[in-house]
């Protein structure tokens, strides 16, 4: 039975190597402790990304009676700004990219258990360097996915149903919007970003594309 003033650690990783070193690494925290997948006892929940947002979505289908409701820390490799965003809005309580060291991630525990969020550095500023950014329309975001595929004015044109004036305009508002140069420079920044991510409807559904044409 876990002892009431423990903090209750569950892990849900891919990698059996990290599943390993952390329990290794909560064993040796006074006031944590490792519990085993499939005990529902567990007062945070450290998983990484897909896991994780499978955890959230089960609570909130189960409601109060799920165990990991409004207690799972995100830990991965991915920083975009769209996937740090989703994990926050679908309900992560914190969010850490793989390179973050032990003391932080033990911090990030403690910090989600007392109800608060945590986010590392480089997820602090990427949605820091977010909110500097002008939000990109619905066409903008289509027209945009469409120069990342590599089509030139023409295609995109045909394939939007639009005049390639009207093309060249989005091209020159979204250059401006994200600071780009080139085509190659906007296909970076739009990686970099994470703007694509995702299928077209969940973009134009999120808080950083408007809804205007």
């Amino acid at each position: 039975m876990l002892n009431s003033l423990r903090i209750g650690v569950q892990v849900f990783c891919s990698d059996p190597l990290v599943r390993t070193g952390l329990k290794a690494a909560f064993g040796e925290e006074p006031d944590l402790a490792w519990v085993p997948q499939g005990e529902a006892n567990a007062d945070v929940v450290v998983a990484d990304y897909e896991r994780g947002l499978q955890l959230i979505d089960e609570a909130k289908a189960e409601g109060s009676a799920s165990p990991y409701r409004q207690k799972v820390l995100i830990l991965t490799a991915r920083e975009s700004e769209w996937e740090i965003r989703t994990a926050l809005e679908r309900g992560a309580r914190g969010y850490l990219v793989h390179g973050c060291d032990l003391p932080e991630l033990m911090v990030a525990v403690r910090t989600v258990h007392r109800g608060m969020r945590h986010l590392c550095a480089p997820a602090a500023r990427r949605l820091a360097d977010s909110m500097a950014h002008a939000t990109l329309t619905n066409r903008e975001v289509e027209v945009l996915r469409l120069v990342v595929e590599g089509c030139g004015n023409k295609v995109i044109a045909r394939e939007l149903d639009i005049a390639v004036g009207t093309v060249k305009s989005h091209l020159k508002t979204i250059f401006e919007k994200l600071g780009a140069k080139s085509r190659t420079e906007v296909a970076k920044l739009a990686e970099r970003r994470g703007l694509l991510s995702s299928s077209p409807a969940d973009v134009a559904a999120s808080p950083r594309v408007a809804t205007s044409a």
